[in-house]
């Protein structure tokens, strides 16, 4: 059984009347110790395939399992924990309150 399994994983956005299929019918399997690299041209939903597996954001259909778990499936409360006990993101672009410390920023962001 893998770590982490996308079946059919679909993400569209709507912008008024226009949609944007952001994914389209994503499937792939990585095994637990795995090292992957995703990367393509801009545009091409890197940022929202790991705003899917972060919990960020959700999928508009299929499914993404993590060591067995549905995080498709989780509730709003259960997805804030996952983000916070067992998912890490670095952002490219972040915000920083430069009065503080890196320490007291974390525990700001914690606390938000």
């Amino acid at each position: 059984m893998s770590y982490l399994s996308l079946r059919n994983v679909d993400k569209v956005y709507n912008s008024g009347e226009i949609k944007v299929n952001a994914l389209s019918d994503v499937s792939f399997d990585l095994d637990n110790g795995e090292f992957v690299v995703i990367l393509g041209a801009s545009g091409a939903g890197k940022t929202t395939l790991l705003n899917l597996l972060g919990g960020m954001d959700s999928a508009t259909d299929g499914s993404i399992i993590l060591d067995g778990v549905h995080i498709e499936k989780f509730s709003r409360k259960k997805l804030t924990e996952y983000r916070r006990c067992d998912v890490g993101f670095v952002f490219q672009f972040y915000n920083l309150m430069s009065n503080l410390t890196a320490l007291e920023n974390v525990e700001l962001a914690v606390e938000i």
